[in-house]
């Protein structure tokens, strides 16, 4: 596992919370408006990837009062073996974990809440779970396999206990008001959803610079359409 990149103290990371934020390298997606595009790409380099975790681990060790928790972002954290582990040593430190993740890993997702490891989990629900949709957003051909995975890391989310939010990005040139709609009726029962704003200054692809974000006194009506069976519908 390799990290990309930290943010040594974030308020904005983790609700409530002090954060130490870690982004991992390399995602199983290419979404063309990712705002870390530098962090898609897999490396093959184990000797600096073991030194940089060594370094990340001693500076949370010496600066452990400055901290509530730590965020765990990337690329996409789950494709790699050693995640648990690392989590693992943070935990011993006191501190609570925040996972973001695009959910197509249900099978770490599970060990990592079995594990008593994460404590907050942020899921990207990127766009309706059809195939189409999410090859248009993640810039890769998508399997049925796939989108059943993410709907499972959903219900995993759902029974766990752990606290956690689905969230989507919403770019008012690929999302519909129904493709909304048809996201809430997948996440029917969720805790929370976030809608997160579009920003278009830094994206993997540059056609997306034209793109743009919906206006905030739409966006506050799409929410009071949102199923009210979904607990918290919030935009930041």
């Amino acid at each position: 596992m390799d990290i990309a990149g930290i943010i040594e103290k974030s308020t904005d990371h983790y609700p409530g919370a002090v954060s130490f934020v870690i982004f991992t390298q390399g995602c199983n997606f290419r979404c063309p408006y990712c705002f870390n595009p530098e962090m898609a790409r897999f490396f093959d380099d184990n000797e600096n990837y073991n030194k940089r975790i060594a370094e990340v681990l001693e500076k949370l060790k010496k600066n452990r009062d400055q901290y509530d928790a730590v965020v765990i972002s990337g690329g996409e954290p789950t494709v790699h073996r050693g995640l648990p582990g690392f989590l693992a040593e943070i935990k011993k430190l006191g501190l609570s974990i925040k996972l973001e993740t695009n959910g197509t890993n249900p099978r770490m997702l599970s060990k990592l809440i079995n594990l008593g490891i994460v404590d907050y989990v942020a899921l990207d629900v990127k766009a309706p779970l059809e195939e189409n949709k999410y090859k248009e957003i993640t810039g890769i051909s998508i399997k049925t396999s796939t989108l059943g995975k993410i709907n499972q890391s959903i219900r995993i989310l759902s029974k766990s206990g752990v606290d956690y939010e689905i969230r989507t990005t919403l770019i008012k040139e690929k999302h519909s008001f129904h493709d909304i709609l048809d996201i809430c009726e997948t996440i029917v029962g969720c805790k929370r959803y976030c809608i997160q704003e579009f920003k278009s200054d830094i994206v993997f692809d540059e056609t997306y610079n034209k793109f743009s974000s919906y206006p905030v006194d739409k966006l506050e009506r799409m929410i009071k359409a949102i199923n009210p069976e979904i607990k918290e519908v919030y935009f930041k």
